[in-house]
């Protein structure tokens, strides 16, 4: 195979969340996420891009594009895809477009290239509208059945619950569904389900064992991504589940993970499952399914390190399997998407071990042939069968030799086809612009006369702006002097210091990018004084300012702290209350007890309760952390003064940046600023009081499962919400903290 070298061979493009079926010495690739297509539920563009299917010839490792007929799914991304003799179903997926899931049931003829629809996208029965669950086929009692398992979708509108089934909203709505559809009849059944059912679950592999039995590995449930598997046996209206438990010790098990890719390999080994990266894993194992032992397989990282991926087991020998592995995103590069397709040579040896090597696609037909005389020289080949064999490999090299000219030739006419309609593109841009030009000069004579008149009139019409600007100038004159008069003023509110009036000492509290806050005396009283440097003193900085000071002024309440008056000459100065610690430190030096965390937890809840609810318009504190949150002993228990509010919208004038440990999701959006984003640094905050330690974005959810108290767990859940619109509100915080305590 000449792919990397030869231009004229055909390669599909790059896409993730796609699939790849084995029909005879075929790939079948349809859909994914591909560069192009459109993000709209239908268009005749979209329909154009998924009405044509990618086909590899295994025997020349050549791949070529062919046209389907027929209404392909909609589902174009994280579908379910299953073989049955020379038909391939595809089971529901992502619209590519909002929050569109589909739960419709389609079938694909190999051998006419036709689509047709068996089961419609509906709300009123059979499976859920999910994406990323698993399907695989069946066969029981002489019926052709499909079995489709698990699978997530956006939010929890959709068809009825199954009887027996779990469902959970975790980000995203998964659930544990098992169905069975009955090709004969076109129903779906709802099965009795015994044994050791998975939880709600996504992103996982179902893999056929034999004709009624299926091993499914890993996902990604609430508590994460899995490491657990399962033996799946079916029957026409009964599954039985065995979960096959990690032993632990030294035992080898791979960890767990999600979006991965699993085949099954049949040879004289035993069956075999074969697992391939994912997310939160990027490597490989194998696992002998009759000797339950799992054993890890060393493959370069441009094997592994992928997930969403697409993999196909080929068997070339009794002991030799070529895997074929397309597309698919590479996390550790920063989710880039692949276009490239790698052949992965599997040979087992003796006593489970196995063998791995990346056969060069320059080479994927001479390392074919030179495998298939190794195996003839271990298996003696009978005349007839070899004359069968060497007619088999000329008719194989006749057909590559016909593809490659049909590929060239197709090539060359679609240069023609495009120098052709270039050359039309011309001629109709020249006749375009021969009859823009005619109607250009039979206007000019017009155009002309028009324009004395228009100059005329635009003398006119100067004279009018001419006096219009110096009432415009007259008007913004007599504004800046009110600003000037209304500023002055605000600088003489009752919260304006003197400078003179404040004594600095020597103890610093704390330095930042916005300058340091020292003890200070103001009129025999120690505060604490906040002092901004590298300001840019201007009229509209002060202004600035002094609105907010001016808000700060007016603000009460015994949970937040004291704001005693600022000065407005030089850099400015912000006095406070001064307090003797803060919560960081607190949790640095030993941590607290839970009753305290508590109590805390409820001062700072009232103290950002009030903001929200301030009039005229609620305040956001924009900045809520642990150092943020000051101290004060009130004999065993502590009083919490929540500060730095003043300060929310200085940052032009100071340069503050928020602490992104804190900070929501929406933080960046300005049009998505509310106080659910004071609710999630809350959150946040929470989190750090229980664990004692300041909880990294990638560390939150084990920290969070292993809070005990499942109240105060499930408060700081629904606190660090994605979805900012169903965050709590600080009120109901208030109300459920007060259940607790009380």
């Amino acid at each position: 195979m000449a792919a990397e070298t030869n231009p004229n061979y055909y390669q599909p493009v790059e896409r993730h969340g796609h699939t790849t079926v084995q029909v005879g010495d075929y790939l079948y690739m349809w859909g994914g996420n591909q560069p192009g297509l459109p993000e709209v539920h239908d268009s005749e563009e979209k329909k154009s891009i998924c009405s044509v299917v990618e086909v590899c010839n295994l025997a020349t490792g050549m791949w070529v594009q062919k046209p389907t007929t027929g209404t392909p799914p909609l589902g174009v991304d994280g579908y379910s895809a299953a073989v049955i003799r020379n038909e391939i179903y595809f089971f529901g997926g992502l619209c590519h477009h909002d929050k569109c899931y589909h739960n419709s049931l389609y079938s694909f003829n190999v051998d006419t290239l036709n689509w047709k629809e068996l089961s419609p996208t509906t709300s009123h029965g059979g499976p859920m509208m999910k994406a990323q669950s698993g399907m695989i086929p069946l066969h029981l009692n002489g019926e052709d059945y499909l079995a489709v398992i698990g699978g997530r979708r956006q939010s929890s509108v959709n068809t009825p619950l199954q009887p027996g089934a779990e469902y959970i909203d975790c980000i995203y709505f998964r659930c544990n569904e098992i169905h069975l559809y009955k090709i004969s009849s076109g129903e779906w059944i709802s099965p009795t389900i015994t044994g050791d059912r998975p939880p709600p679950i996504s992103a996982f592999t179902l893999t056929s064992i034999t004709n009624n039995s299926a091993i499914l590995f890993g996902g990604y449930t609430a508590d994460g991504t899995s490491d657990k598997l399962y033996i799946i046996e079916f029957s026409r209206m009964s599954v039985d589940i065995s979960e096959i438990s990690n032993p632990g010790g030294s035992v080898e098990w791979p960890e767990g993970r999600c979006a991965h890719t699993s085949v099954l390999i049949n040879g004289t080994s035993g069956p075999h499952l074969l697992v391939v990266g994912g997310y939160f894993a990027y490597d490989s194992w194998i696992y002998n399914i009759n000797k339950r032992i799992w054993k890890q397989l060393y493959v370069p990282l441009t094997v592994s390190e992928r997930c969403h991926h697409s993999f196909s087991m080929w068997n070339v020998t009794p002991t030799i399997n070529w895997a074929i592995e397309f597309g698919g995103c590479r996390v550790g590069s920063g989710w880039l998407q692949i276009s490239d397709m790698i052949v992965i040579e599997l040979r087992y040896a003796a006593n489970n071990d196995w063998f791995t090597s990346i056969i060069p696609l320059d080479q994927y037909q001479w390392k074919l042939q030179e495998k298939r005389r190794e195996l003839e020289a271990f298996q003696p080949v009978q005349p007839e069968d070899r004359r069968e064999i060497v007619h088999l490999m000329d008719v194989l090299q006749e057909r590559a030799r016909e593809l490659q000219e049909q590929i060239q030739l197709q090539s060359r006419v679609r240069e023609y086809q495009e120098r052709e309609r270039q050359l039309r593109q011309q001629l109709e841009d020249a006749q375009q612009r021969e009859q823009n030009f005619q109607e250009q000069f039979r206007e000019q004579d017009q155009l002309l006369q028009e324009r004395e008149r228009q100059i005329q009139e635009g003398r006119e019409i100067e004279q009018d702006l001419q006096q219009q600007l110096q009432q415009v100038q007259e008007r913004e004159r007599g504004l800046e002097q009110q600003l000037r008069e209304r500023d002055r003023q605000e600088r003489e509110s009752s919260w304006v210091v003197s400078r003179n009036d404040i004594r600095m000492t020597e103890r610093i509290l704390g330095r930042g990018g916005w300058g340091e806050v020292r003890v200070a005396r103001f009129h025999g009283l120690q505060v604490a004084a906040k002092v901004l440097h590298e300001a840019i003193i201007s009229e509209y900085n002060i202004s600035l300012f002094s609105r907010e000071m001016n808000i700060a002024s007016k603000i009460r309440h015994p949970n937040l702290l004291q704001f005693i008056g600022a000065t407005t000459e030089g850099n400015p100065i912000i006095l406070t209350e001064l307090m003797p610690t803060s919560l960081r430190k607190e949790l640095e030096t030993g941590g607290l007890a839970y009753p305290a965390i508590l109590s805390i937890s409820l001062d700072v809840a009232c103290a950002l309760n009030y903001l929200h609810l301030f009039k005229p318009h609620p305040i956001l504190h924009r900045n809520v952390s642990s150092a943020n949150v000051l101290l004060q002993p009130m004999g065993v228990e502590w009083r919490a003064k929540v500060s730095d509010y003043g300060s929310a919208n200085l940052q032009p004038l100071i340069g503050r940046t928020t602490n992104s440990v804190y900070s929501a999701p929406e933080a960046a959006n300005p049009r998505e600023h509310s106080p659910s984003m004071d609710v999630f640094s809350y959150g946040v905050l929470l989190l750090e009081m229980i664990t004692r330690r300041i909880p990294l974005p990638e560390e939150r959810v084990g920290l969070i499962d292993g809070i005990r108290r499942a109240s105060f767990r499930s408060l700081v859940q629904r606190c660090l919400i994605v979805e900012y619109r169903r965050r709590p509100t600080m009120s109901v915080i208030i109300t459920e903290l007060n259940e607790t305590i009380y």
